[in-house]
């Protein structure tokens, strides 16, 4: 299976894939709106997309309705409050993570999903990837407020992150 990571999104059959596990799960009517509405930006640093699918899950998933529960996602930095991180941080992508992370307006969080982004996964540390989003070395970050392991975490484990987030636990799962 080739995934089209250039320009920017998962291929047709893991977005097809992540919409019909989507349209299987209904949220639990228990889950509380957020206290306050969060913006967040989703980047797929690289890897091999899976944990950039489940987010398109939610994202553009007709079962994951995020707005009653005060989570965005937005097109540009300058919007978001939170930077989403999926995938493996490759060297080549840290520019980026770094010019993406200068853009968004203060007070800012980020968010690790996968075990690729919290610690490199199956790959670790080696000439082409880092271990881990911490690793990046962003400008003002001590600690990741969100780190969701998985390979990949479902919808509903980043969806429930991202609430208990929201109503300012800092999250390590």
């Amino acid at each position: 299976m080739i995934y089209n990571v250039a320009h920017g999104g998962a291929s047709r059959v893991s977005w097809l894939r992540a919409w019909f596990d989507a349209r299987a799960w209904r949220r639990p009517q228990n889950w509380p709106r957020a206290p306050r509405p969060l913006s967040l930006y989703a980047v797929q640093a690289g890897g091999c997309d899976g944990c950039a699918a489940e987010v398109a899950a939610l994202r553009e998933g007709g079962a994951y309705d995020l707005a009653p529960l005060g989570l965005r996602f937005v097109a540009t930095p300058h919007d978001a409050e939170l930077l989403v991180v999926t995938g493996s941080i490759t060297r080549a992508s840290v520019p980026w993570l770094m010019r993406w992370w200068d853009e968004m307006p203060m007070p800012k969080g980020l968010v690790a999903i996968g075990d690729c982004a919290v610690s490199g996964g199956i790959a670790g540390e080696n000439y082409a990837t880092l271990s881990g989003v911490m690793a990046a070395r962003l400008p003002g970050v001590a600690q990741c407020d969100m780190t969701l392991r998985g390979c990949p975490p479902p919808p509903d484990e980043i969806l429930r992150g991202l609430l208990m987030l929201a109503a300012g636990k800092v999250v390590s799962a």
